[in-house]
């Protein structure tokens, strides 16, 4: 009997020996102090390329244009001056150190570790097989990397990068784009080869290699930064940018070089050897290139399974995606508040996942806004709450109509009551029992629920009624559709939206956050629609919508009609990434134009 099992122990042994030989044979050791080897690629590594210098990269008229409107003058601006370089850019410059964590059983690597000396970034390659996180998950710098060995080259496959660049010229990189790296170890060399997918800016993948050497010896440094204003006396919210065929140092390639210009316009053509041919054959007036703006986005949200999903954010607070707009949820030391219900028709499920969270009482329900992907479930959702001691509704309890039954407290701005209750054709916008039961006319109003919680009115933003709310413990805001990572920003003129509102509402934005560390973490962002983010990204969406602002308004100055504006195409360098079918570039570029062109519109701009 002791000899079957035995026998049955060698023979799981000799299986499993099996089965992990393909995968332990493999392995290289990566551990070490490795130092960068430039080669040919000096200037790309170095200084930087010149500007307008691309060639070689596939790039499309979307990071053209991006790239032509790019000032070096954002490095002056305190939010910019200690961005890192993302996963994708790290072996750009310095030394870097390579360890493992080993699990103490089965001495298998859990992880590698990459520690990049400039800027003191960490890259964590996870061996054990664990997914990557979800979509409305917030992106980093280094993103999230997932490793296994195939033959002796370590595969890395990393997505949720925050926005980067391709070359540090201006040459832009999308949040989208995500990277595969082989490790190759031949003795004291390392080769790595990146190979980058953006389907915003390039038309086929780049592809790249660093080279690095054993150095046993060296000594790493560490790192530090503390952002200062490098330039007084800058209006708020000022972005340093070029409009389109203002910068002056497009040339400066071709002059230096004495190359052609459709070669350093760069392009998917310009990666092969037979471009040079096509050189000899096209004069360099025909430095043109046709591709077109991307198809809008078909999807308003990061999930859209028909599913509450919750992802807990920080401190107290928790997102709950996949109700239309994002909800936000936090929990004190005796309720439940909610910021924004969601789209009617989900009101069940936003229920059950907020009972998941917690059951403690639900008292407090936020609308950011009167959209009915905002406030179509305030109704029955309020409904499953109760305000403390059972007392119902203190401001509508006297109208006609209204029930004073209990139910959670609906606070919203003034306006938001104005909108959802007003008549239109003898009934109103919103069912009673969805109106807020409490509202602020003030810049701010305050709310406790085991944190201080200040609800900001952003004026004229996405409409008249727009709030902030921002959780001071658990340190994240809650933005309501002044922000969005899925769509342009929605510019509601009719019920009192304007471009430069929304431009205010994202500098408050950035004024509240703070980021833990080289402009990452700290202070989280809930958007009304899209992934979980931080000040970094709020910064990039506030460019952008700063960037348009100014060229829809020096179109103007010259006189352009509506119609020439939105022909020219003043978003398409993002286009890519905004342009939604609930809201097209069109719609945005028109609503710009319409809100510089109401009384004050284009006085307050740039």
């Amino acid at each position: 009997m002791f000899g079957k099992q035995l026998i049955k122990v060698r023979f799981l042994s000799l299986t499993l020996s099996v089965i992990w030989s393909g995968e332990l044979s493999a392995q290289i050791d990566l551990s070490g102090q490795w130092a960068n080897r430039l080669h040919e690629d000096v200037p790309s590594r170095g200084p930087g390329l010149e500007i307008g210098e691309w060639e070689g990269l596939p790039i499309n008229n979307a990071a053209r244009l991006k790239a032509e409107s790019w000032n070096a003058s954002v490095y002056t601006l305190p939010e910019r001056q200690c961005i890192p370089f993302a996963a994708d850019m790290g072996l750009t410059i310095g030394n870097v150190r390579i360890w493992s964590d080993v699990d103490s059983s089965s001495q298998q690597v859990i992880a590698w570790h990459i520690r990049h000396e400039w800027q003191a970034q960490e890259q964590v390659i996870w061996m054990d097989f664990r997914p990557h996180p979800p979509a409305y998950s917030p992106h980093t710098w280094q993103g999230f990397s997932t490793g296994k060995w195939e033959g002796n080259a370590l595969t890395v496959s990393t997505t949720h990068l925050k926005w980067g660049n391709l070359e540090r010229n201006g040459v832009p990189r999308s949040d989208e784009a995500t990277l595969t790296e082989h490790y190759i170890r031949h003795g004291d060399n390392l080769t790595v080869v990146q190979i980058i997918n953006d389907p915003v800016y390039t038309t086929e993948p780049m592809i790249r290699t660093r080279d690095l050497v054993l150095n046993p010896e060296q000594t790493f440094g560490g790192y530090t930064c503390r952002p200062a204003a490098e330039i007084l006396n800058r209006p708020r919210g000022f972005v340093p940018h070029y409009l389109p065929g203002t910068n002056p140092f497009l040339d400066n390639a071709i002059k230096r070089f004495q190359m052609p210009a459709l070669a350093l316009q760069g392009g998917a053509q310009t990666m092969y050897p037979e471009f040079a041919q096509k050189l000899r054959e096209t004069p360099s007036s025909e430095a043109q290139h046709s591709d077109k703006r991307q198809n809008p986005r078909q999807q308003k949200n990061v999930v859209g399974d028909g599913q509450i999903h919750i992802f807990p954010v920080q401190g107290q607070v928790y997102l709950l995606a996949g109700a239309g707009a994002n909800i936000t949820v936090q929990v004190g030391d005796d309720a439940v508040l909610v910021v924004d219900a969601g789209e009617s028709g989900m009101n069940d499920k936003v229920i059950a996942a907020i009972r998941q969270i917690s059951d403690k009482p639900f008292r407090i329900l936020i609308s950011t806004n009167f959209d009915p992907d905002h406030v179509g479930g305030n109704e029955k959702v309020a409904q499953s709450g109760s305000q403390i001691g059972g007392i119902g509704s203190t401001l509508n309890s006297g109208l006609a109509g209204v029930p004073t039954e209990n139910s959670a407290a609906i606070v919203a701005h003034e306006n938001v009551l104005t909108k959802m209750s007003v008549p239109t054709g003898g009934k109103a916008a919103a069912p009673a029992k969805a109106w807020p039961t409490e509202t602020y006319t003030t810049d701010e109003y305050e709310v406790v629920n085991g944190e201080g919680i200040q609800i900001f009115h952003e004026p004229a933003a996405h409409t008249d009624g727009d709030s902030l709310v921002y959780f001071r413990r658990s340190d994240v805001i809650s933005t309501g559709d002044i922000f969005s990572t899925v769509s342009y920003p929605v510019i509601d003129l009719q019920n009192g939206g304007t471009i430069n509102g929304v431009i205010a509402g994202l500098n408050h934005i950035l004024d509240l956050a703070i980021p833990k560390d080289k402009q990452e973490g700290g202070t989280y962002i809930i958007p009304g629609h899209g992934r979980v983010c931080d000040e970094a990204d709020v910064l990039e969406y506030r460019d952008m919508v700063t960037i348009i602002r100014d060229r829809v308004l020096d179109m103007i100055k010259k006189g352009m009609t509506m119609e020439q504006i939105k022909a020219a195409q003043p978003t398409v360098d993002y286009d890519g990434r905004y342009n939604a079918a609930f809201w097209t570039a069109d719609m945005f570029v028109e609503a710009v134009y319409r809100s510089l062109n109401t009384p004050g519109g284009v006085s307050t701009a740039r």
